[in-house]
């Protein structure tokens, strides 16, 4: 059986937010927060399982079931750079139904900017199933972005 070739992906999501960059940095690290917009679709999606060790070296862990399909989900990542309101790095790894799918290089960088913050975000991505999912990672990691900047603003932490 000849393994499945390893596919490499890159993207960039730049934002501008309208709160402040301890705020923003908040909805990575408050783990309140973080499971109002780090979720799958509640229509479609139950919780099996979520935890957070927000430290260099710490853990975070969420897993999942899609209702329809029944596939499982599971995102393990470790914190590896935090400066708080300023950057986060970390690498997690994507499983599918048991099925090790990718691994992942993370990096949020963050910029005063006015009264709000410049939001950047980088994922460097090893897809191992043969398949570039680049484009999907990609549109899901958007509307987690709107679903950041909502919980921002149902929050109050934005002006």
């Amino acid at each position: 059986m000849t393994a499945a070739p390893f596919l490499h992906g890159t993207f960039t999501l730049k934002r501008v937010w309208a709160a402040p960059p301890h705020r923003v940095f908040d909805a990575w690290c408050d783990p309140q927060l973080k499971a109002e917009w780090f979720t799958g679709p509640p229509e479609r999606w139950t919780l099996l399982r979520r935890s957070m060790d927000f430290r260099v070296g710490g853990q975070e862990v969420l897993e999942g079931r899609f209702l329809e399909s029944g596939t499982v989900t599971l995102f393990e990542a470790r914190f590896h750079v935090i400066e708080p309101a300023r950057r986060l790095v970390y690498t997690y790894d994507l499983h599918h139904s048991g099925r090790f799918h990718s691994v992942t290089l993370s990096s949020l960088e963050l910029e005063a900017e006015g009264g709000g913050t410049r939001v950047s975000y980088t994922e460097q991505i090893v897809f191992l199933d043969g398949k570039d999912g680049t484009a999907d990672r990609r549109h899901g990691t958007g509307i987690q972005f709107d679903m950041i900047e909502a919980t921002l603003k149902s929050c109050g932490a934005t002006q």
